[in-house]
């Protein structure tokens, strides 16, 4: 859609002053204006393009959407009145019950019964009205820490935790989907070190990343430095993830991050998550990311 001609009321903003009050790249709106139609800026005589205040106010709250885990295909094309709906809606349905005890026993029920197609219904129909990021802040987080206490205690045993972990995957990647198409920020390298073989930590990173515009490139698990270091160099990623669990977390973790931080440029950063993180203690120019919020905010920040 081509800027609209004409003089306008309100003051005109630049299209970096625009970025700056929220928080978004100048490249993701002008893609947004070219594929949405939104927002439209008006040309002044001189032929310069700026924007009006209202845009600015639409866009913010765009962008608040946009951290509640919408896509920018659902919201960019909604009015403020619309949009307000939305986000009174999201509010209204965490405030339902859906944050409760109940959900989660429902749904640990379903894993002792091996019932696959049942939990993944259940999974899907609660990441549709929490939003993916709080879907895996209150039902995916907490699932795993009830399937590892449950097989701790002898409660579940090897073949629960499989089938739970393999069910997750595939639910993670179907939420995922929508947002890998409408990604259009930098790249993102997301692996684990050789001898880690939990790959869910890496699957919600993938989800948050591309929640975030960021374009995840999944590696997958027992990945040698080598590997990632080359993955994430002819990607040209602009960060890349690790996810260490609790079980591989210590020494040998951290031989292998200060090989890949020697190994991929110092201006990109290597940000490492999970509960065997900190046991690992990372060398310098790695970033320690203590849980999914810290990472959703530094890939929206990545993405501006």
């Amino acid at each position: 859609m081509e800027p609209r001609s004409g003089p306008s009321s309100e003051p005109g903003l630049s299209i970096g002053a625009v970025a700056r009050a929220t928080g978004l790249s100048p490249d993701t709106i002008r893609v947004w204006q070219k594929r949405y139609g939104f927002p439209v800026p008006h040309r002044r005589p001189s032929g310069h393009r700026v924007y009006s205040l209202a845009d600015v106010r639409r866009l913010r709250r765009i962008s608040e959407a946009l951290a509640r885990g919408h896509r920018p295909g659902q919201v960019v094309r909604l009015s403020e009145a619309r949009l307000d709906a939305l986000l009174t809606g999201t509010a209204s349905v965490r405030s339902a019950g859906l944050s409760g005890v109940a959900p989660l026993k429902s749904l640990m029920s379903l894993v002792r019964a091996h019932d696959g197609q049942a939990l993944s219904a259940a999974l899907l129909s609660d990441a549709a009205a929490l939003g993916p990021v709080e879907f895996l802040r209150l039902r995916i987080v907490p699932l795993i820490e009830l399937v590892g206490d449950g097989w701790e205690r002898g409660e579940l045993g090897i073949a629960h935790e499989h089938f739970f972990s393999d069910r997750i995957e595939d639910v993670l990647r179907v939420v995922r989907l929508p947002f890998d198409r409408d990604a259009a920020g930098p790249r993102m390298t997301l692996a684990t070190l050789a001898g880690e073989t939990h790959g869910l930590g890496v699957q919600m990173c993938a989800v948050v990343a591309a929640v975030s515009g960021v374009v995840p490139h999944v590696l997958g698990t027992d990945l040698p430095v080598s590997e990632i270091a080359a993955a994430s160099r002819a990607r040209k990623a602009a960060a890349v993830g690790i996810s260490i669990s609790i079980s591989t977390g210590g020494p040998g973790s951290r031989d292998q991050l200060a090989e890949l931080r020697r190994s991929v440029p110092a201006a990109t950063p290597i940000l490492v998550g999970g509960l065997g993180a900190r046991r690992s203690h990372p060398p310098g120019g790695c970033v320690i990311l203590d849980d999914l919020q810290g990472l959703h905010g530094w890939t929206r920040r990545l993405s501006a």
